[in-house]
């Protein structure tokens, strides 16, 4: 790792990095809404399968599935990769960061997106090499990232191609949406073309013609002729009718992850639900309006900017003097119309003996937070708590956000909050045993501290991403039953409580599920 805190282009080009034969290379990029489900991603994979090399093309979207094409490809592309990565030192450009300082890009606030290009090789722990695109582009290494992408791309071309499938979304959670509130965007099913001709037969659930055997060579589904009578659960291993695979012993198919057909909605639910049409005031109670008008229109330059006030200046010129940093906690909340929309991020370092555990905990609706445990570097903690000290941030807790200066506030669709804890041990300096102080980032930034909070957010990732990860697990939820607002009403009006009662799953034994599916693998309530 460099000492300097923002490693650019220049300085990452000069790092020295241990690394092995490259093996394949990945460019990879991934978008997501505001809306529950909106993720899109696309990942191109150059390597080699079964002695031949090969491009994977793989689209997901969560609504709609995933799309895999297999191009051919070759040897020789691997290997100008591999002169590009050894001339540029490509193993060593993850370590830029940008300086939020001078980060001058545009704002966007209602999605986020990422791309990356990862290289494998044969000798290092984990395999792979990352960096982010549109951080090598902000430092001018987009002409590299460009010439990676023509030479995979050059093979993604219907000559090359060798096969693909569709995988459809087998979430039940998305399929139960998508019948209820967007029938329009189930693939409609082809025309029944399963006459036997002299180059096999056709589909009549995807439309593709040329298959030859029991089932179809594109989406997986039975010959129509070889389609059974009504299923039946024996109890015993079943084979799936879409794919035939055989050994399940679940509710879902392991090999494409459908339903056992006996779980599965059956067609004349799905056409009652499609045939009930969305009332206005049902479609805004579940899924609001576009968020996130306030920033948009101070990015547009229609709402001036928050500019520093006197108050601010005179409460960082004010001096505050405190004993041993005891701990530092960030932590975030939304709360949207949709459906599960409630998300947390915290992260929370504990100092102790000069160095510092930190906890990362992210939630997103009523599933399994996802928690990292770090132990983190002692520069970036000495940096921090300089920067405490310095700026006398303790004193910024008498900020208070006053709603009355942003009139566009109530017109978003979207709850949530965001603050810091700091805590010390102020007995060495004369004070009580322990001094805590929480600020309000709403209220800083509204008084003109943006670049402060941007800088506490900045260590906060720092802390993270220059620690040593020690463990990483899920557990149940900290906020159970915070469903949006459409989930709570949806809960009021069926007379039970917001987050109703629990129930253990039959399947995975998990003991915390509160709706129709289990929280943990899927599967349906009982």
């Amino acid at each position: 790792m460099l000492e300097k805190m923002y490693p650019t282009l220049k300085d990452v080009k000069e790092m020295t990095v241990a690394h092995g034969r490259l093996t394949a290379v990945d460019r990879h990029s991934h978008s997501n809404g505001m809306m529950m489900f909106s993720g899109v991603s696309d990942k191109f994979t150059l390597k080699e399968t079964d002695g031949e090399w090969v491009v994977l093309h793989e689209h997901k979207n969560d609504m709609d599935g995933t799309d895999e094409k297999l191009y051919r490809a070759d040897a020789a592309a691997l290997e100008k990769i591999a002169q590009i990565a050894e001339e540029e030192n490509l193993y060593a450009w993850g370590e830029m960061r940008i300086d939020p300082e001078k980060d001058d890009r545009p704002k966007v606030y209602d999605y986020s997106s990422s791309a990356g290009i990862t290289l494998y090789t044969d000798d290092r722990v984990g395999g792979y090499f990352s960096f982010n695109c549109d951080t090598a582009r902000f430092y001018g290494g987009g002409k590299v990232i460009d010439e990676i992408n023509a030479i995979i791309g050059s093979f993604v071309t219907d000559e090359n191609l060798i096969r693909q499938k569709h995988l459809p979304v087998t979430d039940p959670r998305v399929i139960e949406m998508k019948n209820k509130w967007f029938p329009d965007l189930n693939e409609p099913k082809a025309p029944d073309t399963s006459a036997d001709t002299e180059n096999g037969w056709g589909c009549g659930e995807c439309g593709a013609r040329g298959s030859e055997g029991k089932y179809c060579a594109n989406c997986g589904a039975p010959k129509p002729s070889e389609k059974p009578g009504e299923w039946v659960y024996t109890g015993e291993k079943w084979v799936c009718p879409g794919c035939g695979q055989d050994g399940n012993e679940g509710k879902f198919c392991c090999g494409c992850g459908n339903w056992r057909p006996d779980l599965a909605p059956k067609s004349e639910e799905v056409e009652t639900a499609q045939n009930q049409p969305v009332q206005p005031s049902e479609a805004a109670r579940q899924f609001g309006i576009p968020s996130g008008i306030t920033d948009a229109l101070k990015a547009a330059g229609m709402f001036p900017e928050d500019k520093p006030d006197e108050q601010l200046a005179a409460l960082l010129a004010k001096q505050a003097s405190h004993g041993r940093l005891v701990s530092f906690e960030h932590s975030a909340w939304s709360n949207g119309m949709s459906v599960n929309s409630h998300s947390e991020d915290r992260t929370t370092a504990v100092f102790k003996d000069g160095g510092a555990v930190v906890t990362r905990y992210i939630q997103q609706g009523t599933f399994d937070a996802a928690v990292t445990e770090f132990t983190a570097g002692e520069k970036v903690i000495a940096e921090l708590e300089g920067f405490i000290r310095e700026k006398n941030l303790t004193n910024l807790e008498a900020l208070r956000y006053d709603s009355s200066r942003d009139p566009f506030g109530n017109m978003t669709d979207t709850s949530g909050g965001s603050q810091y804890s700091i805590m010390f041990d102020d007995s060495s300096a004369g004070g009580s045993s322990l001094a805590c102080f929480t600020l309000d980032t709403a209220a800083i930034v509204q008084h003109g501290g943006s670049e402060i909070t941007a800088q506490l957010r900045t260590f906060c990732d720092r802390l993270c991403s220059e620690g040593v990860i020690t463990s990483s697990r899920r557990e149940p939820p900290a906020q159970r039953g915070m469903l949006g607002f459409a989930g709570m009403l949806g809960a009021v009006s069926e007379g039970g409580s917001v987050g109703g009662s629990k129930w253990v799953c039959g399947e995975c034994g998990f003991e915390n599920s509160g709706g129709k599916f289990c929280n943990s693998c899927g599967s349906p309530k009982k």
